[in-house]
């Protein structure tokens, strides 16, 4: 008899009403159990803060890949490439 793997039992899923789910937080939005004012204020400086944290990662790992890359100007292949990336940083734009 081939033995079977044993899982661990998991629960089983319950039904969720969501028709009662949806009531239950209209009844809380309606006795104003909590502040419109506050949920909106978290939620744009959430959205903020988000954004700016994305930012900023985004710099630093951008930053970082330039200096390693920068380290590779021996290289015949990779070197000229580097050494259009350091020319396109360094020279001004007079596009604005």
């Amino acid at each position: 008899m081939a033995e079977q793997s044993k899982k661990p039992k998991q629960k089983p899923l319950q039904k969720v009403d969501y028709e009662q789910l949806g009531r239950a937080i209209e009844s809380i939005i309606v006795t104003g159990f909590f502040d419109k004012k506050r949920v909106f204020k978290m939620a744009f400086f959430r959205g903020v803060f988000t954004g700016l944290g994305s930012i900023i990662g985004a710099t630093i790992v951008v930053a970082l890949l330039l200096w390693i890359l920068s380290l590779f100007e021996a290289i015949p292949f990779i070197g000229p490439i580097i050494e259009n990336i350091d020319r396109a940083i360094d020279e001004p734009t007079d596009t604005l």
